[in-house]
């Protein structure tokens, strides 16, 4: 937070704590007539707050992350989580879903197309000449080949990305690993990926959230 963010957050409070003394003070109480006491006044307590049906209750805060174990020489990280959950792994997730959707929408125009000419073939076959149905019938195999030349190549392409991806991730990401792990004088640091799991271990020697934090602070 700068300088400016904190001298409003301050102002801020202290309009409203100037707005809450302003407030206009309790009346008071008029003296009742000679010969009559006064009756106590009936204290008036606050109905609670009634909740509407249906409706959430509030989210419990998390629970602060464990801290680093005194004298640990091993930690590991999450793979998964960190490219789930980084700037970097989410830009990476963005432009294979932009790729994909921009093949995709190629293949299923071509599916359209290949559609249509059967809905042709059927619903002008004994009506046209036989000439006509077999030309049909080859633009259909053209159609159906396009497509499997389509398939083929959003598959590769995909693929590609997916590795290039995958190669700039890792090279921004392992030299932050090898920074933590001099810094704590750490002996190892496991990588968990989709196919691997730790049995048991201490909370606090996942180090994802302190990579995650990184790589994000390197990302404008």
């Amino acid at each position: 937070m700068n300088r400016m963010t904190i001298a409003l957050a301050v102002s801020a409070l202290l309009v409203a704590g100037s707005a809450f003394a302003q407030t206009a003070p309790p009346p008071t109480q008029t003296p009742p007539p000679t010969g009559q006491t006064a009756k106590p006044p009936v204290p008036q307590t606050t109905p609670p707050p009634t909740q509407t049906p249906g409706a959430k209750p509030p989210a419990k805060p998390a629970p602060p992350p464990e801290p680093f174990p005194t004298g640990a020489t091993v930690a590991y990280i999450d793979l998964q989580r960190i490219v789930a959950e980084s700037k970097l792994g989410i830009q990476g997730q963005v432009a294979m879903k932009a790729l994909a959707e921009k093949l995709d929408a190629a293949l299923l125009a071509k599916q359209k197309e290949a559609v249509a000419i059967q809905e042709r073939i059927k619903t002008q076959q004994g009506v046209v000449n036989d000439a006509v149905i077999q030309s049909l019938g080859r633009d259909y195999e053209r159609i159906q080949r396009e497509g499997q030349f389509l398939q083929q190549d959003r598959d590769v392409q995909v693929n590609q990305l997916n590795q290039e991806l995958l190669t700039s991730f890792q090279a921004k990401v392992l030299p932050v690993v090898e920074d933590i792990r001099k810094e704590k004088g750490l002996l190892i640091i496991f990588a968990l990926g989709e196919n691997s799991n730790i049995a048991a271990a201490h909370a606090g020697l996942d180090l994802s959230t302190e990579v995650i934090k990184r790589l994000d602070a390197a990302i404008k």
